[in-house]
């Protein structure tokens, strides 16, 4: 659920003595100390795993390998620790306060080591660093996964350790009794202490889950008395006015108060509006009053366009062997075209021929409204899991997405790039919605986030929302993390038919 953070480190009538909750050490200063920690011990984990690859590979008996120089191996490690702590670190994953789902930091500690690793090896040749054993990086790379893994599953329960350690774990309050504000208490129970909620009656018939502590009108005096350290204002904005009040006469300790950007009386039975915001958001004033700021699709810099004619441009010549072998069984299998050249839609709309290696026989397109009533997939997309129209060998092209390789051209030309949103049929862009157009705004890419999530498997709403999270938080780091989860992608063939 997305929030705001607005942070109020008011200390006002500095004169008055606060309760012993003001005395206890501030829940920020506390979270800023942790977050450094958990920053050091990534990378002294990575560093470890390392050194046990070593061990294991150079000195455990029965080894007859011997490196004289380990320095050219602490050297890698410790590119590597470096490489994945400011990644993880950039992507807000050193935030252990805000405990997240087992699957989401193994996909993103196994992103950041893997993009190190590969960073490391890109340094090492840069500083002219000899080449060192696969056996040994490659179970360093496994072995700083699985501590890593081990260690964030365990670093909310830290976190919490800790501030109790220090007398001072993070006290909630919600301020609402909603559907969104009963939602809320129920995540943030895992990550501290949750006193209850604020409002001035109770919205619905079902019971809370925790004590209504009494009306808004006593927010000023509930902070102090039970030592608030957290404000969540999960009130529609028609009713804010009077938390606004409140909060414009300050508290007598430090707070932050979140304030959610939708809030609903009753479960939401469409797209919010707080789904579409990007990652990176602005708070700033125009003139006297506060904004937030954010660019619905974000900039893309001139080096994206360079990589991918670099890029493809070596990937196109490394692959021309595979290239024209491919041209030679199409054209021996079947009759009909080697290329098949489809109308697709681009960046802002634009059409453009999108090619690919004929997978089908020559009269697919005229046999697709016979086969209609067999689509498999939701919304807009025609998928057949078993569809009779595919070829011998283009069943075999697109297990393994080789169909997809002639779209360098359309990369080379600048029509697409090589990661990007799907880009979609014409026939398909007539029954979009309208928030569903978001995806026109980034040019199309050979791959994206919906290929490597799992392609015909995704569900065409989640794939639109994937594309969407692309266009609005487009970076070099993502195109690269994308790049790399497209190889194990292609060669589990999940979701390709």
């Amino acid at each position: 659920m997305s929030t705001l953070d607005v942070s109020l480190g008011d200390s006002l009538r500095s004169g008055e003595r606060g309760t012993a909750h003001d005395r206890a050490p501030s829940a920020a200063r506390v979270l800023a100390l942790l977050r450094a920690g958990v920053g050091t011990i990534d990378a002294a984990i990575v560093l470890s795993a390392f050194g046990v690859a070593y061990l294991l590979r150079f000195v455990a008996p029965g080894n007859d390998l011997v490196y004289d120089e380990p320095r050219h191996f602490a050297t890698f490690a410790a590119l590597v620790a470096a490489f994945a702590v400011v990644l993880l670190g950039a992507r807000g994953h050193l935030d252990v306060e805000r405990p997240r789902a087992w699957p989401s930091h193994t996909y993103a500690v196994a992103s950041a080591v893997s993009m190190g690793v590969v960073l490391a090896l890109t340094a090492s040749y840069v500083l002219g660093e000899p080449l060192l054993s696969r056996v040994w990086s490659t179970a360093g790379w496994l072995l700083s996964i699985v501590g890593l893994v081990a260690w964030r599953t365990l670093a909310p329960r830290a976190y919490v350790a800790a501030l109790d350690a220090v007398g001072h774990a993070p006290r909630v309050l919600i301020v609402g009794t909603n559907y969104v504000a009963r939602e809320v208490a129920r995540e943030l129970a895992q990550r501290g202490v949750v006193i209850g909620f604020v409002d001035n009656g109770v919205d619905g018939d079902a019971p809370l889950d925790l004590p209504l502590i009494g009306p808004i009108t006593d927010l000023a005096a509930i902070v102090m008395a039970h030592g608030i350290d957290e404000l969540v204002i999960a009130l529609p904005p028609n009713r804010r006015e009077q938390v606004s009040r409140v909060i414009a006469r300050g508290f007598r300790r430090p707070i932050r108060v979140r304030a959610l950007p939708d809030v609903a009386d009753e479960p939401p039975r469409t797209l919010a509006w707080s789904d579409l915001l990007p990652q990176r958001l602005e708070v700033g004033r125009l003139g006297t009053r506060a904004y937030i700021s954010f660019s619905p699709a974000a900039d893309v810099t001139w080096t994206k366009r360079l990589i991918d004619l670099v890029l493809g441009a070596m990937i196109t010549l490394m692959l021309a062997p595979l290239l024209a072998a491919v041209a030679l069984v199409i054209r021996l299998d079947s009759a009909g075209p080697i290329f098949y050249r489809q109308e697709r839609v681009g960046l802002h709309g634009r059409r453009f021929r999108m090619f690919k290696f004929r997978s089908m026989s020559a009269d697919a397109d005229a046999r697709q409204a016979t086969l209609q009533h067999r689509n498999e997939a939701a919304g807009p997309m025609f998928k057949i899991r078993d569809d009779p129209r595919v070829t011998r060998v283009g069943r075999l092209l697109r297990r393994f997405s080789i169909d997809e390789l002639p779209q360098l051209i359309n990369v080379l030309r600048g029509e697409m790039s090589l990661v990007g949103p799907r880009p979609p049929l014409p026939s398909e862009l007539r029954e979009y919605e309208d928030w569903q157009l978001g995806r026109l705004r980034a040019i199309p890419g050979m791959t994206g986030l919906w290929q490597v999530s799992g392609r015909s498997e995704v569900p065409f709403r989640d794939m639109v929302r994937l594309d969407l999270h692309y266009v609005r938080n487009w970076s070099l780091a993502l195109d690269l993390e994308i790049l790399i989860r497209t190889i194990p992608a292609v060669i589990a063939r999940r979701g390709a038919y």
